[in-house]
């Protein structure tokens, strides 16, 4: 499949697991793509519950399309994500985010760059720059859940982006 002239993988071997393609779509921001977000996950996921509640191995993978982006503005997305999807407990896990944010900052992440957000069977959460691993968090549940709920949860950032993340279709506005 093709995103933005970009070749998704059918398949991708993380953290010793071989994941399968669920969906693919192109986020974009005031008429700029900005990245190419997929799920990756072990046995296919159609249920948004399932997609961020689970313990099926899975991965949302960034790849970014833009030269304007800085590892500042991916970290702020997440974060500004998870500050709407955490509500109170976001204040009780300020330590552990700002922990998250400085990875993410202080990793370069630029154009071309691909961020493979991964969540394992154990409840681990790991973040990988380039397949080579930047985080990990052995408790990664609340994370994991607030990450993938950004784009699988209730009240997603974009329903379209929801949609083909869960149906294998992917979309470009």
């Amino acid at each position: 499949m093709k995103l933005a002239g970009i070749e998704i993988a059918e398949n991708i071997n993380l953290n010793n697991k071989e994941l399968i393609l669920n969906g693919a779509a192109i986020r974009t921001k005031f008429f700029v793509q900005t990245y190419i977000i997929s799920l990756y996950t072990e046995t296919p996921i159609l249920h948004d519950k399932i997609g961020v509640e689970s313990l099926i191995e899975r991965c949302l993978r960034m790849q970014i399309i833009t030269p304007l982006a800085t590892s500042k503005a991916v970290s702020e997305n997440i974060q500004s994500g998870m500050k709407e999807g955490m509500g109170k407990l976001y204040h009780l896990n300020k330590e552990t985010i700002e922990q998250l944010i400085h990875v993410l900052e202080s990793s370069q992440i630029q154009y071309k760059d691909i961020i493979d957000i991964y969540y394992s069977d154990k409840s681990e959460l790991k973040i990988f720059k380039n397949g080579k691993e930047i985080y990990s968090n052995k408790d990664g549940k609340l994370f994991a859940e607030t990450i993938f709920g950004i784009y699988l949860g209730r009240n997603p950032k974009d329903r379209k982006i929801k949609e083909a993340l869960l149906t294998g279709h992917h979309h470009s506005r």
